[in-house]
C-alpha cells in the first residue's frame, strides 16, 4: 500500500487511526522503559562499584579501631556517609564487648548518628530500615523519640526494628512500652520477638513483661505467655492460675505450654477432656511434664481420642514418664483393643528409636 493510500485508509477508518496511534503510544512507552531501567541499573553499578571501593578504603580503619590502635580517617565525601554507615554495621555484625564499643565511638567520631536519623526521617525504605538497625547498634540515645514512634507504624519489620533498637539503647526505659506494644502486635514475627529479647537479657524484661500480662486479655496474654522463659525463677503460677480457667482455646493451649508447676495439675486433668483437640493434645503433652504415675490411665484414655494428634501426643507423652519402660509399653500395644491407640503406640516408640519427634 502506497503513502497516499495509507493515509486515506487512515484518515477514512477512525478505528484504524485509533489503533496505529496507540501503537505509536505503547512503543513510545516501551522505549522509556528499557530506559529506565538502564538508568536504574547504571545507578546499581555505580553503587555497588562505590560501596566496594569504601569498604577497601575503611576495612584497614575499622580493623585498627577494633584493636584499639590509631587510624588516619580518610576523607569522606558526603554522599558516601551512608554507604560508610553500611560498611559500619557489616562490621560490627559480629562483635561484642570491647571491640564493638571502640567501633561505637569511632562511629559517634564520624557523626554517623546524624547520618542514620537523617536516614530514617529521609531516605527510602532501604535507608531507613538500614539507620533504624544502625542506631540501635550505635546506642544513639537522641534518637529515642523517633524510635519509639516507628515502633508504632504498621510496617512489622520496620516497627520490630525500631523495638529493637529501643531495647539496645536502653533495655530498662524500654522494657515496658516494649511489652506493651508485644500484647497488641499479632504482626510482629514470635520468633524475632524471642529472638530480640534472648539477645537483649535484661534484668528489666521479666518484671515488665509479668506486669503486662497481669493486666493483659486473652489475645494479648496468648502473645505474652509463650515469652515467661525470659524471667526463670520467677513464679509463674498466679498469673497461669487464670488463664488455665479461661474459655479461650489458643490461651489455653499458650498456658499449658508455659506450664512447670504441680499445683496445674488438677487444671491439666481438666483440659485433657477439652471440647478443641489442640488443647486436648497440649494438656497430653504436659502430663508428661507435671503428672504422676496415676495418670498413665489417662493418657491411655487420650490414645483412643478421634484426633490423630491427640493420640500421638499421648503415646508420646507417656513415653517420657516417670519409670514407664520400652517394654511395658510394648507389652501395652500387644494387648491393646483399639487398633488406632496399638498402632500409635509403636509408631511413637519407633520414632524414638530412631532418633525421631518423640
Amino acid at each position: 500500500m502506497t503513502a497516499c493510500a495509507l493515509d486515506y485508509a487512515t484518515n477514512s477508518d477512525p478505528l484504524l487511526r485509533l489503533a496505529l496511534q496507540s501503537g505509536i503510544a505503547v512503543f513510545a512507552i516501551t522505549l522509556l522503559l528499557l530506559a529506565a531501567i538502564l538508568i536504574l541499573r547504571l545507578f546499581a553499578d555505580h553503587r555497588e562499584a562505590r560501596e566496594a571501593t569504601i569498604r577497601d578504603e575503611w576495612q584497614p580503619v575499622f580493623l585498627h579501631a577494633i584493636d584499639g590502635l590509631a587510624y588516619a580517617m580518610p576523607r569522606i565525601h558526603g554522599r558516601d556517609r551512608e554507604l560508610i554507615l553500611l560498611v559500619w554495621l557489616q562490621f560490627t555484625e559480629m562483635l561484642r564487648g570491647a571491640a564493638r564499643e571502640r567501633l561505637r565511638e569511632m562511629a559517634r567520631e564520624l557523626q554517623l548518628p546524624g547520618t542514620a536519623l537523617r536516614l530514617l526521617h529521609r531516605g527510602d525504605m532501604r535507608g531507613r530500615l538500614l539507620a533504624t538497625v544502625g542506631l540501635g547498634r550505635m546506642q544513639a540515645s537522641e534518637a529515642w523519640d523517633a524510635l519509639a514512634r516507628l515502633m508504632t507504624d504498621e510496617n512489622p519489620v520496620s516497627s520490630l526494628l525500631a523495638a529493637r533498637s529501643l531495647l539496645q539503647i536502653d533495655a530498662p526505659r524500654a522494657a515496658a512500652p516494649l511489652m506493651a506494644a508485644i500484647a497488641r502486635r499479632d504482626d510482629w514475627s514470635r520468633a524475632g520477638v524471642a529472638t530480640m529479647l534472648g539477645d537483649a537479657r535484661d534484668a528489666a524484661l521479666g518484671p515488665a513483661l509479668l506486669a503486662t500480662l497481669a493486666a493483659s486479655n486473652d489475645a494479648e496474654a496468648t502473645r505474652l505467655l509463650p515469652l515467661l522463659d525470659v524471667v526463670p525463677g520467677a513464679d509463674r503460677w498466679p498469673l497461669l492460675a487464670p488463664r488455665l480457667a479461661t474459655e479461650a482455646p489458643d490461651t489455653l493451649v499458650a498456658a499449658l505450654k508455659a506450664v512447670a508447676d504441680p499445683r496445674a495439675l488438677a487444671d491439666v486433668r481438666r483440659l485433657a477432656g477439652h471440647a478443641a483437640w489442640p488443647v486436648r493434645a497440649q494438656a497430653a503433652t504436659t502430663l508428661a511434664r507435671v503428672g504422676k504415675e496415676d495418670d498413665l490411665a489417662l493418657l491411655q484414655t487420650l490414645l483412643a481420642d478421634r484426633e490423630w494428634w491427640v493420640r500421638y501426643r499421648a503415646a508420646a507423652a507417656m513415653l517420657r514418664m516417670p519409670g514407664v519402660t520400652r517394654e511395658w509399653l510394648g507389652a501395652l500395644a500387644a494387648g491393646a483393643t483399639d487398633r488406632y491407640a496399638a498402632d500409635m503406640l509403636r509408631q511413637v516408640m519407633a520414632e524414638a528409636a530412631t532418633g525421631g519427634a518423640a
